[in-house]
This record gives C-alpha cells, structure tokens and sequence, in this order.
C-alpha cells in the first residue's frame, strides 16, 4: 500500500506545475461530479485533498472510495472512461490533458509510477467486473471483503448497508438479511451498522 502511495505523490509532485485546479462539471442534488473528459478531451485527475467517491457512469454505482494523494483516469481506452469522481464532503482536484500527461511521463522517467497506479485502476476495475452474482449471499460477503479495506477514517464515514447498496444492485432487505445472518453467525462485527 505505501509504494502505491509513493507512485501516486511522486507524479503529483512531478506534474504540479503543469495542472489545473478543476471545477465540478456537474453539480446534481448537492454532489459535485468531476468527468475524465471534457469537451472531447480526456483528463488526468489529481485527487489533491479530501475523499472522493469513483462511480460508475451509467449506473452512478461506487466502484471505490479515493482519498488524496490519489492520481485517477491513466488508463488507455478507445472510449470515453465509464467512471467520473464526486466529491464527498469537501476535497480539492486538479487535471491535465491526458496525451500531455503521457508525453511528462516519459520525458520526467516516471513510467514506473505510471505503470503502477494504472495496474491498480485496473485491478479494482477486474475486481468490480468479477464480483461473484450467483446469489445474493455470495455478493455481498464478496462485497463486504472488498469494503472492509476501507482506511479507518472511511469506515467510520460509511455504514456496510450503504457502501453495499451503492456499488451492487442488490435490494437493502436482500443486504440486510445477508448481514443479520453473518452478525448472527458472528462471522461480521459492525459497530452502529459500521465495519470495524
């Protein structure tokens, strides 16, 4: 977890000097949404302070939970990326064109860092794809071995039922039958609905 880290602080750093400040691209009841592409071109976004939510495009599903320093949207694709970044409660985001963050890369020998982070966007990318949808009991344990990772400043932010709710389709009585069961079982542990 810290080399990911480091990768991500070092291009950061790196590239600060050829960034922007990003305003929200759109604001929807409240949230303020930041798009990996705008006005036909691609963005590099760097999660510079606070958290943010990674969702899904057409399904506003959460994919993860990003907290800074956090660097989102290297990864190549022939389409627009089907993930955007809303803002949780307050955080600070800057971007760069994505062709000339490439071109830094390079000339800056940080292909390494690069390299790492995007093999990561795509881990979690695979992860989300291959969640087991057999029944709802299996994806929610699959679910729930996934948000347990959360760093402790974002479990205390989030119930299990939401982060759940939020990133599969299943109904919250399914959810909640789920994790009755496994507290009855004591196999799950949540304080005030929460993981610990």
């Amino acid at each position: 977890m810290y080399r990911v880290i480091g990768n991500h602080e070092r291009i950061i750093d790196a590239l600060a000097g050829y960034t922007q400040i990003a305003n929200p691209d759109e604001i929807s009841r409240g949230k303020r949404r930041y798009h990996l592409t705008k006005d036909n071109v691609r963005r590099v976004m760097f999660v510079l302070d606070g958290d943010f939510l990674l969702k899904l495009k057409n399904e506003h599903k959460v994919l993860n939970v990003l907290s800074a320093p956090f660097v989102v949207g290297v990864n190549p694709t022939l389409d627009d990326p089907p993930v955007y970044l809303e803002r949780i409660d307050y955080g600070k985001v800057s971007f760069i064109d994505y062709e000339k963050f490439w071109r830094l890369v390079f000339e800056k020998d940080l292909f390494d860092d690069a390299m790492s982070i995007l093999s990561g966007q795509y881990s979690d990318l695979m992860n989300y794809i291959q969640l087991p949808k057999s029944n709802s009991f299996e994806e929610v344990i699959s679910l729930i071995d996934r948000w347990k990772k959360l760093p402790p400043h974002l479990k205390k932010r989030f119930s299990a039922l939401y982060l759940i709710e939020n990133s599969s389709h299943l109904s919250k009585s399914s959810i909640c039958r789920v994790l009755k069961e496994l507290k009855e079982r004591g196999e799950l542990q949540l304080v005030n609905g929460k993981f610990v």
